[in-house]
């Protein structure tokens, strides 16, 4: 065969080769690619869980309207800091200016849950259920409040005037063990380090009686 002819044969056959080699590597890079979508989990703008410490809800004024958090933030009422009492976990509604107007919200004092209903001086309305099963309806206005509650000492509505109970249906006549233990603890199974003997003894006598609180407290706020 004449050499030149052998030369060109050589020339195409290193030509041949090489491209079946770069489809080769195509045909794999391809594969690869193929198999790496296939196998990476669906994107998705829309998560089916989040966990976040808190989320915060704004109007299109950039007023912050509702609040979800793990650890809730003490109220602002009338321009002033309001003590809650205790940490506290849930979701918080604020008016048009920012201001705390409610909430659906977890006590960890007492572990209590409980519906706030607040106007612009203060709480309104309050619905709450202890751990024990107890619960309670208060609604007030001023000095003068509702209080419709099922716990340890019965089922019963109270109506009080200036943090005095003036009626109750049916009226108890004395404190069960456990509340009688409770207000003679300071409460503080409620309030971290309790209070003083003067308001525990002024909250027993917004839920009951003046005799029914004197039997469990004594006189002059001495425990008997």
């Amino acid at each position: 065969m004449h050499p030149d002819i052998q030369h060109r044969l050589d020339t195409i056959e290193r030509r041949h080769r090489l491209a079946v080699f770069g489809l080769g590597a195509v045909c794999l890079l391809l594969a690869s690619a193929c198999v790496a979508l296939w196998l990476r989990p669906p994107a998705t703008d829309h998560p089916d869980r989040l966990r976040l410490r808190e989320l915060v809800v704004v109007d299109p004024a950039g007023v912050e309207r509702v609040r979800i958090s793990g650890d809730l933030p003490d109220a602002v009422i009338d321009g002033k800091r309001v003590d809650r009492g205790s940490a506290a976990a849930g979701v918080m509604l604020y008016d048009r200016s920012g201001q705390e107007r409610g909430g659906y919200v977890t006590w960890d004092e007492g572990d209590n849950v409980g519906l706030t209903l607040d106007g612009r001086q203060g709480q309104s309305a309050l619905f709450v259920a202890g751990p024990d099963g107890a619960a309670a309806l208060q609604i007030w206005h001023g000095g003068r409040m509702l209080d419709l509650r099922a716990d340890a000492d019965g089922a019963r509505l109270s109506q009080s005037v200036a943090g005095r109970m003036q009626v109750q249906l049916p009226e108890v006549a004395a404190l069960s063990a456990s509340t009688c233990t409770l207000f003679r603890g300071g409460l503080a199974e409620e309030v971290p380090g309790g209070l003083p003997p003067a308001q525990v003894r002024g909250i027993c006598e917004g839920r009951f009686s003046e005799t029914a609180c004197t039997a469990c407290l004594g006189r002059d706020d001495t425990p008997r």
